[in-house]
């Protein structure tokens, strides 16, 4: 009879002297102290730093801001300038960000720090700014929220260089960035927790999403194998599929079958709350997924059911 592999690594490990449990059961690693805490307790953030990009984003972004600020989190703003809109020549915005606004306004109604940060987290040297601009600011960082993204929508037979570069940088690339980036603030302390914003479009084939969904589909197995990489090392990565939002204030898109279809598939058969997807981030940031690492949690409302 063959011996299991992994049952032979093992049995290695216990004959070298290394003992059967010491390894699993490290009070030092184990949140003991969890076991007579509420829940409530657990997604209290206070004394946490947390970076959001795209954080002056008018569905996601905000909305990750205030709800990591509203269980008492410090939290760093990072967005576009108008001066860096304009250099780009185009943006998901309707208007330029107002990351200083949005900061202000969470700082006041949340009474935590909250702080504006400009900058280009599509661009390599941009990254390493923000992400040392936000350490000192906060004193550190402690979760990462990748929120900011870019892409163009539409048949793949119409795209050209221009088209698929962008959307690669803007929903792979600038994420990659920004977690190597806050990877050398969080490995010296030896814990923190990044948080990807992926899309149900990534598990699930529809028209006009074919470069989206294969991107953000990258973006959870990115999300998955860092995860299994770093969770040794006291970093988490986790991830959130969002679906189609909206929020009071906020312009609906025009009534075009493209933007239509992926609603249509929902279960909820409605608009989800940037909110509604925001909690979900906010847990994940918590003591209260302590035991999750390398997974995606789908909140667009069944959109891929």
């Amino acid at each position: 009879m063959t011996t299991h592999f992994m049952q032979r690594v093992l049995q290695d490990h216990i004959d070298a002297g290394h003992g059967s449990q010491t390894v699993w059961w490290d009070e030092t690693r184990i949140p003991l102290d969890s076991i007579g805490k509420r829940v409530t307790d657990l997604l209290d953030l206070r004394g946490r730093r947390a970076v959001v990009t795209g954080g002056a984003g008018i569905n996601l972004g905000q909305a990750c801001v205030n709800r990591l600020a509203g269980l008492g989190a410090d939290v760093a703003v990072v967005d576009l300038s108008a001066e860096q809109v304009r250099e780009r020549g185009f943006s998901r915005h309707p208007s330029a960000p107002d990351a200083a606004g949005v900061a202000a306004a969470a700082a006041e109604k949340w009474g935590t720090k909250v702080v504006p940060i400009h900058g280009d987290v599509m661009d390599w040297d941009g990254v390493q700014t923000v992400m040392a601009e936000a350490a000192a600011a906060l004193g550190g960082i402690d979760i990462l929220v990748n929120n900011a993204a870019d892409v163009v929508v539409g048949d793949f037979v119409d795209f050209g260089r221009e088209e698929i570069d962008r959307s690669v940088r803007g929903t792979l690339t600038g994420p990659m960035y920004c977690t190597r980036a806050v990877l050398d603030y969080m490995l010296p302390q030896g814990q923190g927790r990044i948080i990807n914003i992926g899309s149900e479009a990534g598990s699930s084939a529809m028209p006009w999403l074919t470069v989206y969904g294969a991107l953000k589909a990258g973006l959870g197995q990115f999300t998955r194998f860092l995860g299994k990489e770093l969770g040794p090392r006291g970093i988490q990565v986790l991830g959130v599929n969002a679906g189609s939002m909206w929020g009071p204030g906020r312009p609906l898109t025009e009534d075009r079958p493209e933007t239509l279809y992926p609603r249509g598939r929902t279960a909820i058969q409605r608009y989800e709350l940037p909110e509604e997807v925001a909690n979900m981030v906010a847990f994940l940031a918590s003591d209260a997924a302590s035991a999750m690492n390398g997974a995606m949690v789908d909140m667009g409302g069944g959109m891929a059911v």
